[in-house]
């Protein structure tokens, strides 16, 4: 028994659509369905797709996948002994796909003719380094109490001297880092909640926040024990990283330009979405 797979997908179907008639069987040849030769690219190309929709981590035997190909093309070929590619809803969706292929044509030849390379790249790569400075990391550690008063007089204790790390073991409500004597490692202010990253950045090395600090956690009593700046990543790892911004740039200056050299009407300002 054939076990169905019709995909809904109309690129893929009109990929398989569009494979040349065979009346006679080639030396390639994996199936023939009413003189119609499915070759053994088609039979790959059809595995490459099916993969690509279905995101399936095993690939079925091939007898499944003959089968699935056999049913798709009784239903092309049923399709078009029927007509129904004169149909209004297909030739729609024939036309939707062909403007949105042309738009993508359109960006890739531009990108095409406006190539990046390594120079360019790294001219960016240094732009950037120039104007945003390397973040600095803080190596941190805390005790989380329950209310603002149970916070503040854990900081009287550390005014008495005792010691941070014994208060946090004994008193934090975060028990993963309380058995480290609170610390949470290396830290930045952009990873943390806002509130807690704005009173650790203020801190100098070996302080500790004399105010509690409030955040959806509680209140934390937050100690900086080390500062160092970050280390700016090579060109290398965030090169792909800079070529598809830039690419974004390029597509964007090339889209402005049409906007400003075509005429444009615009007869209505607001427009009602239709419901799908």
């Amino acid at each position: 028994m054939f076990r169905p797979f019709v995909s809904t997908c109309v690129l893929s179907c009109a990929l398989l659509a569009s494979q040349q008639v065979n009346a006679t069987p080639t030396d390639d040849a994996v199936v023939v369905v009413n003189g119609k030769t499915i070759t053994q690219q088609d039979f790959d190309n059809y595995v490459k797709i099916r993969a690509q929709q279905t995101q399936a981590k095993e690939k079925p035997d091939d007898k499944t996948l003959i089968e699935e190909l056999v049913q798709r093309e009784l239903l092309k070929q049923d399709a078009i002994k029927n007509k129904l590619f004169e149909h209004p809803e297909f030739v729609k969706k024939i036309n939707e796909m062909r403007d949105n292929l042309l738009m993508a044509m359109a960006m890739h030849v531009y990108l095409e003719e406006h190539p990046l390379d390594d120079a360019m790249l790294q001219r960016e790569y240094q732009r950037q380094l120039a104007s945003v400075p390397a973040p600095k990391k803080y190596q941190v550690r805390h005790i989380l109490l329950k209310t603002e008063t149970e916070a503040k007089a854990i900081i009287t204790e550390l005014a008495n001297g005792k010691s941070f790390g014994a208060l946090a073991k004994e008193k934090s409500l975060d028990t993963n880092s309380a058995e480290n004597n609170g610390e949470l490692g290396w830290i930045t202010k952009s990873s943390i909640d806002p509130e807690f990253g704005a009173a650790m950045a203020k801190l100098e090395k070996g302080k500790y926040t004399t105010t509690p600090v409030m955040t959806q956690y509680g209140w934390h009593i937050i100690q900086v024990d080390d500062i160092a700046q970050m280390t700016t990543p090579p060109f290398e790892s965030v090169k792909d990283q800079l070529k598809s911004a830039l690419q974004g740039q390029l597509m964007q200056a090339y889209v402005e330009g049409l906007v400003k050299s075509a005429k444009v009407e615009i007869l209505k300002q607001e427009q009602e979405v239709p419901n799908k």
